[in-house]
Parts: C-alpha cells; structure tokens; sequence
C-alpha cells in the first residue's frame, strides 16, 4: 500500500502517507484505488510535502543536528506527503475504460502500486493521451512523456522501443495543429528510443 486517500474528485485524487523514501512513487506511475466495484487508475503528477512548525524549527537549529537526528525526525513526521493523480481510466466488471469514472474513491481508501502487466493494459491503448494533454491542472506535457517512458520500461523485451515509436504516431495525429508542443514531446520520446533496446 502507498498510502491513503485524503481528498479526491471525478478527474483527480490525492493520497497521503509518510517520508520513507523506499517504496516513494514517482512522478508519471501508475496507481490504482477501488471505489466499491470499480478500479481507478491514475497517473501521479503531483508530489508535494508541506512545511509545519515543527519543521521550521529543525531547519532553524539543522546545523547542529547530525543527519541521523535528521532523518529521524523525517521519518516521524505527523504531515504526510501528499500526492496527486489524474484519473485516467477504470474498470467495471472487466471493462477497462479510459475516461472520467462515475465516482471518485472514498476517503481514506488504499491507494496501491500497479505492477507491469496493469500498466501495460491500462497504458496499451493510447485513448488517455487527450485527457493527459487537455489537463489544464498538471505540467501535462510532462506527466504525458514521464508515464509513456515507465511504461515503455514495463514493456516485455524488445517491445519498448515499438510500443513509444506507435505513441509517437499517435501523438502526430492528435497534435497536429500544434507543432511546436508536438515536436518538443517527440524530442522527449526519440531520446529515450536512442537508448531503449
């Protein structure tokens, strides 16, 4: 489990849990919530971690500190870190569809990993990329390149590079009337397929 959720909406959720850095999802993987019979899949765009008093106060005395005390306290911090998704897709009844879900998850909800073979179903199909790129609350652009280049890593061998040649197509198409977002994405995308086996 990564953590819970704190709030959440029809397009985005977020989640809270602690510092330990071990198991910290990164910006543009996969997760998934349940909400009842539904599983919400979301693409993390946002990880933040606010300050508090009590932080202040270690960053005002951190240089008589030794790092071991340091890292102590992080790891007993009572804010957690938060962490946003973009809902892009979900499944009822063993239906993946990519789109909004009729509901959001429930507060306090598990939010969990996906692992390679959900995020290559989930990520196969490229009809998440106009809600990824119209995302007028995320560095979309970005979450879009990020999430293709995890998933191109969750490939099965020898697949990466084909698998980010057809989003590059697809990407063509649909940014067409944009070529300067366009061919910043590509370059993004044809550096990783240089070094992708």
């Amino acid at each position: 489990m990564l953590g819970r959720v704190l709030r959440s909406n029809t397009t985005t959720f977020t989640f809270g849990r602690t510092a330990r850095a071990v198991d910290m999802p990164a910006f543009g993987h996969l997760v998934k919530a349940e909400r009842g019979r539904l599983t919400l899949y979301g693409l993390i765009y946002e990880i933040a971690i606010a300050d508090d008093p009590f932080v202040r106060q270690i960053v005002a005395a951190s240089d008589a500190m030794s790092a071991e005390k340091v890292e102590d306290m992080r790891q007993r911090r009572q804010a957690p870190v938060e962490i946003t998704a973009l809902t892009i897709a979900y499944r009822q009844a063993d239906l993946l569809i990519h789109g909004i879900p009729p509901q959001p998850p429930a507060a306090l909800q598990p939010i969990l990993p996906c692992n390679c073979e959900e995020i290559r179903e989930v990520l196969a199909d490229f009809a998440c990329f106009r809600l990824i790129l119209t995302c007028g609350d995320c560095p979309s652009d970005e979450l879009l390149v990020a999430s293709l280049l995890h998933a191109a890593g969750c490939q099965l061998p020898g697949r990466a590079r084909d698998y980010l040649t057809r989003a590059g197509r697809e990407l063509v198409r649909l940014l067409s009337n944009d070529p300067s977002r366009l061919d910043a994405i590509l370059r993004r995308l044809a550096a990783a397929v240089e070094v992708t086996p």
